[in-house]
Parts: structure tokens; sequence; C-alpha cells
């Protein structure tokens, strides 16, 4: 049986490592890992910018990769004395790719008491049966990181654009999430050219679609709202569109985003048969944020009870089978979509 995994104790310990640099309580060692490199690079780049003065670093910062080195060497490199500095910091980037930890556990025995090593295992998670895992304990600062919920990714923009001192209209940020996915290594390269770009303050909707280059008028979230109000014509003219140029609206992009909607709208109804009697709040746990965007899916529960949103959900799963192989016979994407519409909207 899969393990549970704890998504917020892993936010909560990065926090905590972020906390502990800023105020240089440096560990000897971290090993960052997990599904999401981005919190693995944002502490790197901490490190890196707060351990040393940029005149110490010509003597005392070294950057490696996994599938150029060993352990043997990097332990070697760990022995060596700072230079006119009272740390030298080691960051060893692709470590997934080391042949052998079981150096890493002798070293960690008696650490270098000036040296600062990372270990960065870029995507991947660490092994607990393992000595090296074991070995870490009460010896080192470990972080496994992991992907963020879907739903939850447009709130993280929100939260990050404030943090940069900008904000992002909801409308955008669901847009933005639609169209970067779920890395945040993406997401923030993508914001990061939008403040840019973005006259004043406030990231808007006509931001995202002249910056990165998506439309608001013909995105597949636009199609689940026009689902979401039964708007028959507006949903096959905005299908119509997708399938006239597929590969600027690939069919599973668009069945991704829309699983993604009625999922969420399932998960709005899930609270408020367990007892939830504030829409809003309901909405708000299932990661719906905005007055605008509440009151649309208000109106596609209305249109879409429990029963007929399992069905939708069965429907996009059938289609996007259908899409990825031979079930769906000589039919075009085009084709599968419409006649998913079809049996959507008599369900």
């Amino acid at each position: 049986m899969a393990q549970k995994v704890d998504k917020e104790a892993s936010v909560r310990k990065f926090s905590e490592i972020m906390e502990n640099i800023r105020n240089r309580k440096f560990a000897r060692m971290y090993v960052l890992a997990g599904e999401e490199p981005y919190y693995s690079d944002v502490i790197i780049d901490a490190l890196n910018s707060t351990v040393l003065d940029e005149s110490q670093k010509d003597f005392n910062l070294s950057i490696v990769y996994g599938n150029e080195t060993d352990a043997g060497q990097i332990v070697c490199l760990c022995r060596r004395y700072p230079v006119a500095s009272p740390y030298q910091l080691i960051i060893v980037k692709e470590a997934q790719q080391l042949s052998s930890l079981q150096p890493f556990e002798y070293y960690l025995k008696v650490p270098a008491p000036d040296t600062i090593l990372v270990l960065s295992f870029t995507g991947k998670n660490l092994d607990k049966r393992t000595g090296f895992y074991k070995s870490l304990k009460d010896k080192a600062e470990v972080l496994e990181s992991y992907p963020l919920d879907e739903w939850k990714v447009p709130q993280w923009i929100t939260d990050y654009v404030r943090e940069k001192g900008y904000s992002i209209d909801q409308d955008a940020a669901q847009l933005l999430a639609q169209s970067a996915g779920s890395s945040l290594r993406k997401i923030v390269l993508e914001i990061d050219k939008l403040i840019k770009g973005t006259d004043g303050t406030t990231i808007k909707v006509k931001d995202v679609e002249v910056n990165i280059g998506v439309s608001r008028d013909y995105n597949p979230f636009e199609l689940c709202k026009a689902i979401s109000e039964r708007n028959i014509m507006r949903a096959f003219s905005i299908a119509e569109v997708f399938a006239s140029n597929p590969k600027k609206y690939p069919v599973q992009a668009t069945l991704g985003a829309m699983f993604f909607y009625f999922n969420q709208l399932l998960t709005v109804e899930a609270e408020l048969t367990g007892g939830e009697k504030d829409f809003f709040q309901a909405c708000q746990r299932a990661g719906v944020f905005g007055t605008m965007r509440v009151r649309e899916y208000q109106t596609a529960a209305r249109n879409f009870p429990l029963k007929k949103i399992m069905g939708i959900i069965s429907l996009i799963k059938d289609t996007d089978l259908k899409s990825k192989s031979n079930y769906g016979g000589n039919a075009t994407d085009g084709a599968l979509l419409n006649a998913l519409l079809t049996k959507l909207f008599v369900l």
C-alpha cells in the first residue's frame, strides 16, 4: 500500500530551511530531492547568495554534476580547507546520476565543520531503505518536494506574484495555470516574463495573451465555461475552432482542462454533500477562488448535479482513451470532441 504523502509538511520544511539560511544558520549538508525541482533551485540560489561573498567564491565555491564526478571525489573536495572564508560551499547538481552514495555515509560520521555540501537529486525521491538515507538522520537537512496539486496552481501563482510586489487578476492566474501546467519552474519563468512585459502593477488577461501567447477567447477553459452555462452554440463554435487547428489546440490538452474543471466541480459537490453549507467555502476548499469564478461554478452546479458530473468525467476519460489509441477508429480529434459535447449535453 502506497504511503500517503504529506505535501504540507514538505512546504513547511522548505520554509524552515529558507528561514535558517536567511539567518545564516547553515547545516553541514543539504539533501534536496523530490519530483518538484523548483524548491531545490530556490534553496541552492539562497545558499549561493548567502554563504559566500563574491570575493570568496573563486576559491570556495564548487559546482559539480553527478554524471561528471563520483562521491569519493566529492568527499575529497569536502575535506579541503576554505581560503580566507569561514566556509566553502559545494553544490552537486544531478546527484541522482552518482554511481554510489556510500562514501557520504562515512563522511557524515565526521563531516567537515567548515564545508556546506548540497546534494540535489533532480526529479527523484530518495530510497528510504538505503544506508545513505539512514545516515542522514540528525546529520543533514533533507527536503523531499512534491508537485503542486493542479487545483492549487492559480492560488500559488497569485501568492508568488504578490511576493514580487505585483497582483494578478483571477482569470489571468487561471489562464496562466492552464497554459503553463503545474511545473513551478515553468510557471516562475512565465511570471517573470509577464512582470517584465506588464505596464503597471496588475497582471491582466490581456498581458497573458500578449506575453505568453495564449488566447482567452479560444482556450479550453472558455469551452468549459460555455459547457457550465449550457451554452450549446458557443461550446460547438469553440470546438469548431479547435478542430480547425489541432496543432494549436491539441485535443489531449482540451480534455485535460475539461477533466481539471469538472474534477474541481466534483470536489465542490463533495464538500456540499459532506455538510458544508457555504458554497463560497466549498469552492475555496476545491481551489476555486474569486467572485466571478465562484459564480461560474454556482451556475455549473445548478446545470450539472453530482450524477451528471460523474457522467461527464467518465465521458472525458473515454474520449481521452480514444484519442490515444485505436478505439477511436478513424475519427479526427475534432470529431471526437464534437461527439463528446453531444453526449455531454444530453446527459
